[in-house]
């Protein structure tokens, strides 16, 4: 028998998470639906505000373990605040930050300025292969 009404499940953010209806299987494999987090749209935003607010581009006078250094501690925190229950939904942080590592690159050294950003994304890969557990998202992996 049909209940007199359809419910109506929406989707609600708290601490920084979306909890949206989806269909769940446990540990002894019965399906339900349940509300599982995933980072919200908001949060991105932010946390890419303060990536920018960082100003890393700028840090010209750091070599890439010291840049590495300075960020550890946000990334680490963010990655296993946001990336606990749904890892690759942060691709889209890690990607501003290389990114922004990218910007870094080109201000630093003088052979990347004048050619197009592709060229320091590059270097900055090839370094990420190197130095595998340098930056935290690194550990993960490089995301283009």
């Amino acid at each position: 028998m049909n209940p007199p009404f359809k419910p109506k499940y929406t989707s609600f953010d708290y601490l920084g998470f979306t909890f949206k209806p989806k269909i769940v299987r446990n540990q002894s494999g019965r399906i339900y639906l349940g509300f599982t987090p995933v980072i919200s749209k908001k949060a991105p935003k932010v946390i890419t505000h303060k990536l920018i607010k960082l100003e890393l581009h700028r840090m010209v006078h750091l070599q890439l373990p010291q840049l590495a250094h300075v960020v550890t501690d946000k990334l680490q925190g963010w990655l296993h605040y946001f990336g606990k229950f749904h890892m690759s939904a942060m691709r889209y942080i890690m990607r501003v930050l290389n990114l922004r590592l990218t910007k870094w690159v080109r201000n630093k050294y003088k052979r990347f300025r004048r050619k197009h950003r592709c060229f320091a994304y590059i270097w900055l890969r090839e370094a990420s292969m190197k130095y595998p557990a340098m930056f935290e998202h690194w550990k993960i992996s490089f995301t283009s």
